[in-house]
């Protein structure tokens, strides 16, 4: 486990999503997302270098979404250090196999973004869920900010004390699977179901930004630089570019 600040570690093996482990003041320990199924021993590598090596050593298994290079791995680690995965109440039933997944889309992207969404219909993230986050101030210092449309219950979630934004695939910082340019956009419509819901409320999120000092998206290297600053730049940016979509509007 790469660490990239006082608080939080890239599992830099995991190839194509992001996997964050935060550490917060009182020493528990929270693996933000999980990676595909291939990258399990790559994982549990990092989490053996970082301490984290047996029961009890993890805290909780945080999800943006249920969508499998995120959350593959959740059941895997919840068996393995006892611990509960947690994501939103609308994307749990497809994680519990209570509901199946719409199909993604094909044919409207590049060539390499259909061989994922196939490889996401036909290997999609299966766990159990043992709490499901409520919007707004949760436990442990996060805030749940809810911006459904890339799944149904994508969300991003700030770390109050550390003023951390996991931004999952809402907020993307590079373009997949680069880790060493910074680029910051919205939700990429090939792989979302409602781009224009979910970015909606990504830019009402900005436009009344919580001071946030570290940005660990779904994609893409850490922002450490400046990230209000980029994250207002992003916003004015989107405004210009799609001004309807910041409008208030009801979930």
């Amino acid at each position: 486990m790469r660490r990239l600040t006082q608080h939080v570690g890239l599992a830099t093996g995991v190839k194509i999503a992001n996997s964050w482990l935060l550490t917060d003041k009182q020493g528990r320990r929270f693996l933000v997302d999980t990676g595909y199924f291939t990258d399990r021993p790559a994982l549990r590598a990092h989490l053996w270098l970082a301490g984290v090596r047996g029961k009890g050593d993890l805290t909780a298994v945080l999800l943006t979404h249920r969508h499998s290079d995120h959350a593959a791995n959740a059941a895997w680690l919840r068996e393995k250090f006892d611990c509960p995965v947690a994501c939103h109440a609308e994307d749990a039933p497809f994680l519990r196999l209570e509901r199946r997944p719409k199909k993604m889309a094909v044919g409207k992207a590049p060539l390499y973004q259909d061989w994922l969404n196939l490889f996401e219909d036909a290997y999609p993230a299966r766990t159990q869920v043992d709490e499901t986050y409520e919007d707004g101030r949760w436990k442990w210092g996060f805030r749940v900010v809810p911006a459904p449309g890339h799944t149904e219950g994508s969300v991003m979630l700030v770390h109050e004390p550390t003023r951390t934004l996991f931004s999952g695939d809402n907020i993307l910082a590079g373009v997949p699977p680069l880790r060493f340019i910074e680029h910051l956009s919205l939700a990429a419509p090939g792989f979302s179901q409602d781009t224009d819901l979910c970015n909606g409320h990504v830019l009402r999120f900005l436009r009344d930004l919580p001071r946030v000092d570290t940005l660990c998206s779904g994609h893409g290297p850490i922002v450490r630089e400046k990230t209000g600053e980029k994250l207002k730049a992003l916003l004015e940016t989107c405004e210009c570019r799609w001004p309807h979509l910041a409008e208030p509007a009801g979930r």
